[in-house]
């Protein structure tokens, strides 16, 4: 997206833009609790976080977030302005993942609760809440915690959370070093779901888990 002219002519004119490799500059990913890349931080002049948006977007919305980010707009503070007065549990739902992507997990699980209290056990946003708690534990590495909400999620729903969190079993397992249960588990995952766009993800993770590189080969 930093090679579109859009955008060149945006940061150009408008903001300062600067790449950090997070993996090497550990300094600035620790300050500001970036676990999830690519993460994109709009930072004022004394380095104050104003908000951030994680993954990709397109050209278009990434730079009219940002410009709505510069004037209050959707940042947490601004979302937390509006559930004063709110019952909206989309808009909690916001505030908790704002909270989960700036490694503050206490508050993030606070919004994911109100959420899911807020509404039905199984419904699709406490669907969301449920997976992003798990996904919470995830980036955090406690694994055994994050197993275990995904098995409930599992065992629980019937839509597709329950098959996004199949699929998480494995991917854990597999952070785990379990090699068998990892494969298992993308075996079980194929076997539900065949036809999940994300099959043939599966089934090239269980060739690489059958069939890993020889390290010692010279």
């Amino acid at each position: 997206m930093f090679i579109n002219d859009t955008a060149i002519d945006f940061f150009t004119s408008n903001m300062i833009l600067a790449k950090v490799h997070a993996e090497k500059d550990t300094a600035t990913s620790n300050r500001y609790h970036a676990k999830a890349y690519p993460t994109s931080l709009l930072v004022r002049k004394n380095g104050e976080e104003v908000d951030r948006l994680v993954g990709y977007a397109p050209t278009q919305e990434y730079i009219k977030t940002l410009v709505d980010y510069s004037n209050g707009i959707g940042t947490l503070e601004d979302l937390l302005n509006r559930a004063e007065t709110a019952t909206d549990r989309g808009l909690f739902l916001q505030i908790a993942d704002k909270y989960k992507y700036r490694g503050q997990g206490p508050e993030a699980q606070t919004w994911y609760t109100k959420v899911i209290a807020s509404g039905e056990p199984l419904d699709s946003l406490s669907g969301e809440a449920r997976m992003a708690f798990a996904d919470f534990y995830r980036r955090d590495k406690d694994y055994p915690r994050a197993l275990e909400e995904y098995q409930k999620i599992a065992a629980e729903f019937t839509t597709y959370h329950a098959r996004d969190a199949v699929l998480m079993q494995a991917i854990i397992y597999r952070k785990m070093a379990d090699t068998a249960k990892a494969i298992a588990q993308f075996e079980k995952y194929i076997e539900q779901f065949p036809q999940s766009e994300d099959v043939e993800y599966a089934q090239t993770e269980i060739e690489k888990l059958k069939n890993p590189p020889d390290t010692t080969a010279q």
